[in-house]
């Protein structure tokens, strides 16, 4: 009689992963909480939505008009003071995904009107990215997917 542990016959108990839906939140270290959440607000087009002290330090709740994307900016009492480095261990960037490849030349000019720095728009057959950095220097990006539109 085979083991319902083992389906396979091979003597290695099969592991069933339960399910995950989505991605629920991003949370992101910051250094100064008075900085980040308005240029989130004012570059991003981000909402405070929470604001919770705690004994760590602070969490401020961002989310993003009628998407579900949260965003937590965090924070900590204990910041060792160093800068933010995608060379080190831990998040490298953050990509958010726009409808299409128009849309990013559209997010280009908004980043020419307001100062914000970016890296020239990269098109390729992997899609479209516009590459800039928050406050703290942590990488994010907009990315439009090669099948999001053929503009451009």
């Amino acid at each position: 009689m085979n083991d319902p542990g083992d389906p396979s016959g091979d003597g290695v108990p099969s592991r069933s992963v339960p399910g995950a839906t989505g991605l629920h939140h991003v949370s992101l270290t910051v250094s100064d909480l008075a900085r980040s959440v308005p240029w989130y607000c004012d570059v991003m087009g981000f909402e405070v939505i929470g604001d919770q002290y705690h004994d760590e330090g602070r969490t401020v709740v961002l989310g993003l008009g009628e998407s579900d994307l949260v965003l937590l900016l965090q924070e900590h009492k204990a910041h060792e003071g160093s800068s933010f480095s995608e060379f080190r261990p831990g998040l490298d960037h953050l990509s958010f995904r726009v409808d299409s490849r128009s849309v990013l030349d559209d997010w280009q000019r908004r980043f020419d009107d307001l100062g914000i720095d970016c890296q020239p728009l990269r098109r390729g057959d992997f899609g479209a990215v516009l590459i800039f950095r928050d406050p703290d220097r942590i990488q994010l990006e907009l990315f439009a997917d090669p099948s999001a539109g053929s503009e451009g």
